[in-house]
């Protein structure tokens, strides 16, 4: 049996096991729900490629105890672009709740998500996230349970939450090489070779999260934060090797990811203004995060194509680093947006800025780094048809994305949608040291859904 085919397969036998572990049941009591989704996309460039089919199933069990609940959350993934038979279960969830007096307590696999930013993820970073088909996986779909047990006491309308987990578990990207892989500003400037091009990372490494949300107040909600964890994107520790044979060698920069844990404090709320304005607001203040620098004397140089006087002075500058060119700084993520109600739109526009502290000028990240979101929808046919539009324009590197839908109910719990997904910008400086939609503009798509719930 193919590996893949049995970690699915123990997967699969852990779920039922997790079920019938707490308690003995009727099968009567059991409540379900989920969804089958077809979902198929085609580029918009180029050829239009065929660029992915699949079938998700998800089914949620949930079963009541004397002091709580049972949920499993299951899901049967076929990707038929990849093979007719490419069928991948996934135990997505699978926890017990206990509820008493005054608080309640989670164990198991669970999603945690958090926060109020729209194309972004400034505090909502305790379940990773599987980027490894970026947008064609649907934004719903892409959290990733984490082992956690999560404490809540309840002070009337008010709680306090507090979450622990003994593993870390990166977020998933595509292979370098392959259309969706992210982390391209060095390919762009000389060759480069990864020193571990798997999907993910998974260690064992306690993580905890306190939080404190205020509900008392009708006009505003407020979450406080204090946690410590590890961002699930990695920074790139850069060294220098050749290769090829001795008489033609060509220096190439070796990768080898690196993740950093800090302590992040923060806090995320809305504030009602009246019945048609909605103010909302996030931040976060990373203790240290890790960036990328180079000096000048690499940074201004062709690795393609070094003099020997060059190799010998970019040999010296890497032979003399031990740090990876990586540096830790602190770093503050902030929010603030306004969502508003006018002629039967819903329109949220947010305007985000991150800035590091201590900045050097040979860091590869700019200090203030900043963009903002415009989001509308819309029902109408009797809210039978919804319109949604989402954009996110990046300042500094003038690049973008939007992603125009129309969802259809065809019929009582089956609707249809056909979207699209833009990237477009322009092309960046050298060693670019941000994310940039330019680089995925010819992966531009149009989907076409098909969904039944139950």
């Amino acid at each position: 049996m193919p590996i893949y085919q049995l970690l699915s397969f123990k997967k699969l036998l852990f779920s039922i096991a997790f079920l019938f572990l707490f308690s003995s049941f009727s099968f009567s009591q059991f409540s379900t729900n989920g969804f089958l989704r077809n979902y198929n996309a085609v580029l918009t460039t180029n050829d239009n490629e065929y660029l992915v089919g699949r079938n998700r199933f998800l089914l949620n069990v949930e079963h009541p105890i004397s002091i709580g609940r049972i949920f499993i959350s299951n899901e049967i993934l076929n990707t038929y672009t990849t093979s007719s038979n490419n069928y991948v279960y996934d135990f997505a969830e699978g926890y017990v709740d206990l509820y008493f007096k005054n608080f309640d307590l989670r164990i198991g696999k669970q999603i945690v998500s958090q926060g109020k930013t729209d194309g972004a993820f400034i505090s909502d970073i305790i379940s990773p996230v599987d980027l490894s088909e970026f947008l064609t996986i649907e934004l719903e779909d892409i959290r990733i349970g984490i082992p956690a047990a999560k404490y809540t006491q309840y002070f009337r309308a008010n709680y306090l939450e507090i979450l622990a987990t003994p593993i870390f578990q990166s977020n998933t990207f595509a292979l370098p090489g392959t259309r969706w892989f992210p982390f391209s500003q060095f390919e762009q400037n000389g060759n480069v070779t990864y020193a571990d091009s798997t999907s993910e990372t998974t260690k064992p490494l306690f993580q905890g999260l306190i939080k404190y949300s205020f509900r008392e107040k009708i006009s505003w909600d407020l979450d406080v934060f204090a946690m410590y964890w590890t961002e699930g994107s990695p920074s790139f520790r850069k060294d220098l090797v050749f290769t090829g044979s001795p008489s033609t060698q060509q220096p190439s920069l070796l990768l080898t990811r690196k993740f950093q844990s800090s302590p992040i404090v923060g806090y995320y709320g809305d504030y009602i203004v009246n019945d048609y304005l909605l103010i909302k607001s996030e931040s976060a203040f990373h203790f240290r995060k890790q960036f990328d620098y180079l000096p000048p004397s690499i940074r201004q140089t062709d690795l393609n194509n070094l003099s020997p006087q060059q190799q010998v002075l970019v040999g010296q500058a890497f032979a003399n680093n031990d740090d990876g060119f990586l540096t830790n700084k602190p770093w503050l993520a902030s929010m603030i947006g306004i969502q508003s109600e006018l002629d039967d739109w819903t329109i949220t526009t947010q305007f985000i800025n991150e800035y590091i502290f201590n900045y050097q000028t040979d860091i590869l990240q700019e200090q203030n780094f900043y963009y903002s979101t415009l989001m509308l929808q819309r029902s109408l046919l009797r809210e039978k048809m919804t319109l949604y539009a989402f954009g996110r324009y990046n300042y500094v590197g003038k690049d973008f994305w939007v992603h125009p839908r129309a969802t259809y109910e065809v019929a009582e719990a089956v609707e249809t949608t056909l979207g699209f997904h833009l990237f477009y910008g322009e092309d960046q400086e050298r060693y670019y040291g941000h994310f940039s939609f330019q680089d995925y503009q010819s992966n531009s798509f149009i989907y076409l859904k098909l969904a039944a719930y139950f």
